[in-house]
């Protein structure tokens, strides 16, 4: 009977909602982030169809949109999961939420001065601040209450990033995209006139202000992130408590590079999928890329 009694506590702690007890606002305010960071990854595909026509390049030279924003990824994430490990998830969140603002600020600059190249380098940008922003958020997810009900808040906070997916690319069509698309003959009768250059740059600047309004959102967020007072997490201090091994012998397993192999295919024919789906449409059904 004491023994039953003994566990009464333990199983209503159980049973309290499914939402971290007494760390709503931290929980809440990271949840945000997985909407956030959905908007940009799939605003790419817009840019590469919207590039085509604005600097008038080749499918292969408009992919390197996706090149560039993966880069940030792929030589950011270990460096921003060892800075965490040493100062705290907050700190890699706010570091993530800065260099995310910026590179979107960076567009308008780089409009400015009509270089593909520029729009390219903020994309870098973002994308190493996104790569901060999910190396924290997920396992920040996980450990913010009790063990048992992690996978229940982490994948209620998961379920906000295809939501800003699909607003990315609703954002993209409804903003970016002008719906003016040339024919041969009227790009001719343009440059007869001189006007071709003005058209294209009309056609780059359409992507600022979206840009603009993402930066300006991600930097009011941090603002409040920085005032908030986030929990301590066991596993930040992790690096105090002696060895955890080393990459060296995590390579040693060869389950985890069948897994990297498996999850760089993955994304690879994901985002390849996804970047020419708009042309492929387009091509095939012969409809303009803003349909009204």
């Amino acid at each position: 009977m004491s023994v039953m009694t003994a566990d009464l506590p333990r199983v209503a702690s159980r049973t309290n909602g499914i939402f971290p007890a007494g760390q709503m606002l931290p929980f809440s305010l990271v949840t945000s982030l997985f909407f956030l960071w959905g908007v940009p990854n799939n605003l790419n595909d817009v840019l590469i169809r919207q590039f085509m026509k604005s600097f008038v390049l080749t499918r292969f030279e408009a992919g390197l949109v996706q090149s560039a924003f993966y880069l940030g990824y792929f030589l950011l994430a270990i460096p921003a999961a060892l800075l965490m490990r040493r100062f705290g998830y907050k700190t890699g969140i706010l570091i993530g939420l800065a260099l995310f603002s910026t590179g979107t600020f960076l567009f308008w600059p780089a409009a400015i001065e009509g270089k593909y190249l520029y729009f390219l380098g903020a994309l870098f940008v973002i994308a190493t601040g996104l790569s901060f922003l999910e190396t924290a958020s997920n396992p920040f997810i996980a450990q913010l209450g009790e063990q048992h009900s992690s996978e229940r808040w982490l994948n209620f906070s998961q379920a906000f990033n295809p939501l800003g997916a699909i607003s990315g690319v609703l954002v993209g069509t409804v903003f970016i995209f002008s719906g003016v698309e040339l024919t041969p003959a009227q790009i001719g009768s343009l440059k007869t006139q001189h006007l071709y250059e003005a058209y294209l740059r009309s056609e780059t600047l359409r992507v600022v202000k979206p840009y603009m309004v993402l930066g300006t959102i991600a930097l009011l967020l941090g603002l409040v992130i920085l005032r908030t007072k986030f929990p301590a997490i066991q596993s930040e201090h992790e690096a105090d408590r002696g060895d955890h091994g080393s990459f060296r012998k995590l390579l040693r397993y060869p389950h985890f590079l069948l897994a990297i192999l498996t999850q760089f295919m993955y994304i690879g024919a994901q985002v390849g999928t996804w970047s020419y789906f708009i042309q492929y449409v387009q091509e095939a059904t012969h409809e303009p890329e803003k349909v009204f």
